[in-house]
């Protein structure tokens, strides 16, 4: 009896200690451009998601959500600082959501992620502040929240500069900073050079057993990145690469690729690395790595491009998913939206759920959402329930580009962040993208709607033009502008003041294609099914117009 009682008890503690070598989750996403933020103070689209995105991934078998947070930009003094109030009060909602619907939540500090950041990192000691000012903040913010809540202390760690060398160290400092505050949670750490699995594996383990670590894979990087922009100019001009290689199918090779480091990889090496062989060596590389140090691991990004030929791309993620799985690691697409998630491309309009891509979301491991789900996620325009495109955040689905003297500032306390518009200045305009789905509902009737947008004039010679644009296919489907004119003359100075417009009071007004590079006059072919944006326009080339106009609150509304 004593020996049965023994070998039971042995058997419950070797499948404790193997237990712990596993992570509570499988498989997840990352949640881009929602708390990311590319320039100094500019506030992300924290509108961008709700509860029922939530309900829907759950319902999709998303099991962990890898949220990434620039801080660097959202803090005051930039990275060192307080973090905005604002971006604290959104975080808690999304830690809400994830411990609600039991899906993990990883709060990735994402900092220092440009691609001057990438050539010209911080300094090593410029690094140690920011982590110590992030973490200090967040531990204290969420030492109490449930083991659904995860911490990375940072994306990425740089392979440039003197982060490499003192990485290890710095690592430690913010780990045993974190354990302070919350000495149990569940930490994200990695190697330096960009998280690589041959940095990692060079790691010796840290001492702490709430630790998970990471590795992103994106290999053979000249097949998942073919096209990028963003990572030279012989990558841009690379298009067709196969997977798996197929010395048939190769592409010929054109523009800066020619005689370029891409080529010598592709007739030198891709033979073996462009198979489903090489991807399942390298995963389990780190998979032997992880089993060997008795730690968990988790690959927190993975993902190709889009724009690559669906069959190839496929092939790919199937192929890594299938590694991944096989190894036993969980995984992160890198996105829902993006580059590299399953929506239907990349482009600016698409929304979740209404454009997912059915293939590419099963190859990453994933099944369509419950329609009834999917239903409560939609963008709808109500009398009661207007559309949000802009009240200090963008609303969801939309995006912004901003050229001149365009700002966006805390003015006062009812509000707090809008844009302002200041003078003198030839040229300057907000473009404000509205999501695909805006076009459809309003099509239907478009008399039926208005716009609504505060605004506050400083001086009586102000005004500017509203368009509503359609979409720029070049010179046989311009980009057809209807207008509106506002001017300061018509309201009081100084004061914010509510402007409704009627749809039905748009004329059109010609339009300007990029694509083509021609001026059209208007020709009455304005198609509310092509609408694709909102757009501002504050020119003032004969230098008339004085101080400041500033705009906040910009809905579309069911009349």
């Amino acid at each position: 009896m004593k020996k049965s009682l023994f070998t039971i008890t042995l058997l419950l503690l070797m499948t404790s200690a193997f237990c712990q070598n596993k992570l509570p989750f499988t498989k997840g996403i990352n949640m881009l451009t929602y708390f990311e933020s590319w320039n100094k103070g500019e506030l992300p689209n924290l509108n961008k998601h709700e509860e029922a995105d939530f309900a829907c991934l759950k319902n999709m078998g998303v099991e962990v959500i890898r949220l990434p947070v620039h801080f660097e930009n959202l803090m005051e003094p930039y990275a060192t600082g307080k973090i905005y109030d604002i971006v604290f009060e959104r975080l808690d909602k999304v830690c809400d959501w994830a411990e609600k619907y039991q899906i993990y939540l990883v709060i990735d500090n994402h900092s220092f992620n440009s691609e001057e950041e990438d050539n010209n990192p911080p300094s090593a000691q410029f690094y140690k502040e920011h982590l110590e000012a992030v973490w200090s903040q967040v531990a204290q913010r969420y030492k109490d929240r449930s083991q659904y809540i995860i911490y990375e202390i940072i994306n990425e760690p740089k392979g440039k500069g003197d982060v490499a060398s003192k990485w290890v160290k710095i690592q430690q400092g913010i780990i045993d900073l974190i354990r302070q505050y919350d000495p149990e949670r569940d930490i994200v750490v990695t190697g330096a050079d960009f998280s690589s699995i041959d940095t990692l594996v060079k790691m010796k383990p840290y001492k702490d057993p709430h630790l998970i670590y990471t590795f992103h894979f994106y290999e053979p990087f000249i097949f998942t990145h073919q096209g990028a922009t963003w990572v030279g100019k012989e990558m841009i001009d690379l298009e067709g690469l196969p997977f798996p290689y197929d010395k048939n199918k190769l592409p010929e090779l054109k523009g800066n690729t020619k005689g370029s480091w891409i080529q010598w990889q592709i007739e030198n090496e891709y033979y073996q690395t462009g198979t489903e062989k090489f991807i399942n060596s390298r995963i389990k590389k780190a998979a032997d790595w992880a089993k060997k140090n008795k730690v968990r691991v988790w690959a927190g990004e993975m993902g190709a491009k889009t724009w690559i030929d669906s069959k190839y791309r496929l092939a790919w993620i199937n192929a890594t998913r299938t590694a991944l799985v096989k190894n036993e690691i969980p995984y992160c697409s890198w996105g829902i939206d993006g580059s590299d998630g399953f929506l239907t491309s990349d482009k600016a309009g698409l929304i979740f759920p209404d454009d997912i891509d059915k293939e590419a979301l099963e190859a990453y491991g994933f099944t369509m959402p419950d329609k009834k789900l999917s239903e409560k996620t939609r963008i709808n325009i109500t009398s009661q329930k207007p559309y949000l495109v802009y009240d200090g955040l963008l609303g969801k689905g939309c995006s912004k580009i901003c050229w001149g003297n365009i700002n966006e500032i805390r003015k006062d306390r009812s509000y707090d962040y809008c844009f302002s518009i200041s003078y003198p200045g030839k040229q300057s305009g907000i473009k404000l993208n509205l999501p695909n789905k805006i076009s459809g509902i309003l099509g239907k009737d478009p008399q039926s709607f208005s716009i609504s947008l505060s605004v506050k004039f400083t001086d009586k010679s102000q005004e500017f033009n509203l368009n509503l644009s359609d979409a720029d296919e070049g010179a046989e489907l311009p980009p057809w502008n209807i207008t509106v004119k506002i001017k300061a003359s018509d309201y009081k100075i100084g004061e914010w003041i509510t402007v409704e417009i009627p749809f039905s009071r748009f004329t059109e007004s010609g339009a300007w294609s990029e694509k083509a590079n021609k001026w059209f006059e208007s020709q009455g072919k304005y198609d509310w099914s092509r609408l694709c944006c909102i757009y501002f326009d504050f020119d003032d080339f004969d230098n008339k117009k004085a101080d400041t106009i500033y705009i906040d609150d910009i809905v579309i509304k069911k009349m």
